[in-house]
């Protein structure tokens, strides 16, 4: 874990909570050189009286994204989730992105009832994990028009219609959340969707991108979170990769990566793609 967040748990203390958290994935540019951050976190079944973070502010913008593992149900978060964004308190019940701007007080979170396990993944564009603790006054009133709703995302963007002559071998893709600068301003992307069944192109053609990007593929088994229950083929370059396990995928600006094909999808596979760029725009390459 960074420095800072152990240095968060030793201040908290011993946390009542019932409440397991398996840390799934990490990277930043120790891990990976020349990656920005990302964490993945998986928290299982049961309830918190104690916050599992304590207020802090970046220096950079940021996305968390708490995210149900219902792919049936793919709104719900499956759970109830309290997060503070500066003076304000929001009850998180659907699966969403929220994006914090450099600068803005967040936390603490509270994982008040997980009925399902759910996602927990943070992200920012910078090398390593860094904050600044900041104090914050929990007793503040609920305000009656919240300045910070907006930042809150549950939504996908719309997308059009698989045209008729699509393969059909190609897997059942359904958008979740989405998240730009046309959605919120000055926001960075994001976009998370469940592929659950069939097979073959899961992606657009190969392309490149003026910014850095991570895709991540997560399996859906909470009881075997490291297996993908599934066999995706990435293409980096002219090299291709088959993936089984769940992953983050680090691709460099200019690096031209794609196709995506599905061989098989055992059970539904998560799977989401990040960059700092305000707007998501692909180069298309042979």
């Amino acid at each position: 874990m960074p420095k800072e967040v152990m240095e968060s748990f030793k201040k908290l203390g011993p946390i009542r909570t019932t409440v397991k958290i398996d840390r799934l994935l990490y990277i930043d540019d120790e891990v990976v050189p020349n990656a920005f951050y990302m964490e993945v976190v998986l928290c299982h079944e049961g309830t918190s009286e104690d916050s599992i973070e304590i207020p802090h502010v970046h220096d950079v913008d940021e996305i968390l994204a708490f995210v149900g593992t219902d792919s049936k149900n793919p709104r719900d978060l499956g759970g109830e989730v309290e997060l503070w964004l500066d003076d304000e308190l929001h009850v998180l019940k659907n699966s969403c992105l929220v994006f914090v701007p450099a600068g803005l007080k967040h936390c603490p979170v509270k994982l008040k009832r997980i009925d399902r396990p759910l996602w927990f993944m943070t992200l920012a564009p910078m090398s390593r994990y860094s904050r600044k603790e900041v104090s914050l006054d929990l007793s503040a009133r609920p305000r009656s028009e919240p300045r910070y709703s907006k930042y809150i995302i549950t939504e996908a963007k719309k997308v059009p219609p698989r045209p008729p002559n699509s393969p059909l071998s190609a897997p059942k893709m359904t958008p979740i959340l989405y998240l730009d600068g046309d959605v919120l301003e000055g926001a960075f992307y994001m976009e998370c969707v469940w592929f659950e069944e069939g097979a073959g192109l899961g992606g657009p053609p190969p392309h490149v991108h003026n910014f850095d990007e991570i895709l991540g593929f997560i399996g859906s088994d909470p009881r075997n979170p490291r297996d993908l229950n599934g066999e995706v083929e990435l293409w980096i370059d002219d090299e291709p990769y088959v993936l089984r396990n769940s992953c983050l995928v680090f691709i460099p600006r200019g690096v031209k990566h794609c196709p995506l094909i599905f061989k098989r999808i055992d059970k539904p596979i998560l799977h989401f793609s990040t960059g700092p760029s305000t707007k998501y725009e692909r180069i298309q390459k042979e």
